[in-house]
């Protein structure tokens, strides 16, 4: 089978890792895979070319750049897949631009986000190309859910929850230190919450909590949860790291994982903190059910709530030995259910029978 996964760029990001470990398992298993970048090849595009993986990037200028379909269209008419995969809004709109027509490869759109930022306009072209792909997968039941509501349903959508591949970091027993460290990571936007944390570890520093948080990633508010950080007095206690590509280590090596996201789909470097036995206090989030349980695998608290989210914390603060359970108790079931040979194999079974019903 030839499989050819569309994304916008390879920059550092939740969708990005997911095409990037899902090419390299259909490689392992024999298939000819290739990721393709529309816009720019991004940091992690030179490692994949190493591996054999990537296949180039299209040069699509920002904004409505038509002749990107142009140039999609030649460049899968040259691959010659069996399968297209697109990654996030860029890509699948594109992509289903570029099928119009009889073609003979299948359209997959994989889904990764509740994305509510969207404009009348896009939600409108959304629902006109609903039909120019062969199936939707949404990363989880949210995800699924918001789609069905935007139009796409019936069995046209599926979900293939997201997963990771872990590093076989060996486990590190959280509350040992006297100071315990706290990490978040995930790209410096509003909806990851990250002002909400800032102003939480404020609230525990006013009560004489002793405590280290680091914030992993970076992105357009950089600037003002550093001002934050620098308002509330908080520049030894409160620290952005930038991206960093050791960012995996960094979580299993927290004491805990902290996740104050406003909105997600199904946040990879949260699967990762569960398959590192890390105890997480995580925003109270539709796009978290059925994945960890409340209190037994992670404590959830309102989202926006700098206070609700301070009481999270100081109870795995307070409890240790509850939060040492809780976190073993989240990685034994994401080590069971999300995992990226059960992905990888979910999506390979989807292929195969969108070829077995032959082309559009």
């Amino acid at each position: 089978m030839k499989i050819l996964q569309v994304i916008e760029s390879l920059t550092r990001g939740g969708a990005e890792r997911l095409a990037i470990e899902l090419a390299r398992e259909f490689a392992g298993a024999g298939h000819e895979s290739r990721i393709v970048c529309l816009s720019s090849p991004g940091p992690w595009a030179e490692g994949l070319e190493r591996e054999g993986l990537y296949a180039g990037c299209l040069g699509k200028r920002p904004g409505a750049d038509i002749s990107c379909v142009g140039k999609l269209r030649r460049f899968i008419r040259e691959f010659e897949p069996d399968i297209v995969n697109t990654h996030l809004f860029t890509a699948n709109l594109w992509a289903r631009l570029a099928g119009l027509g009889r073609r003979p490869w299948r359209l997959v759109v994989t889904l990764h986000n509740v994305d509510s930022w969207r404009r009348p306009v896009h939600r409108a072209l959304d629902h006109v190309l609903t039909r120019a792909a062969d199936q939707y997968v949404a990363v989880g039941p949210a995800v699924a859910a918001y789609w069905r509501r935007g139009g796409v349903r019936g069995a046209r959508m599926g979900v293939i929850p997201n997963a990771v591949r872990w590093n076989e970091v060996p486990y590190v027993r959280p509350f040992e230190r006297k100071r315990p460290v706290l990490r978040a990571c995930g790209r410096l936007v509003v909806q990851k919450g990250f002002d909400v944390l800032v102003e939480a570890a404020g609230l525990l520093a006013g009560r004489g909590a002793k405590l280290t948080v680091e914030i992993i990633g970076e992105g357009p508010e950089h600037g003002r949860l550093a001002h934050a950080v620098h308002r509330l007095g908080l520049d030894g206690t409160v620290s952005l790291t930038g991206a960093r590509d050791d960012a995996r280590e960094l979580i299993a090596s927290a004491d805990a994982f902290i996740m104050p996201s406003l909105r997600e789909g199904l946040p990879l470097v949260l699967l990762e903190a569960l398959h590192a036995g890390r105890p997480v206090v995580a925003s109270r989030l539709t796009a978290l059910a059925g994945i960890v349980r409340a209190r037994s695998e992670a404590i959830l608290v309102d989202p926006g709530s700098p206070g609700a989210l301070a009481r999270g914390i100081e109870r795995l603060l307070s409890k240790p030995d509850e939060a040492v359970a809780m976190g073993l108790a989240g990685r034994e079931r994401a080590r069971c259910e999300f995992t990226m040979e059960r992905a990888a194999a979910s999506y390979l079974a989807l292929y195969s029978r969108l070829l077995e019903g032959g082309a559009t």
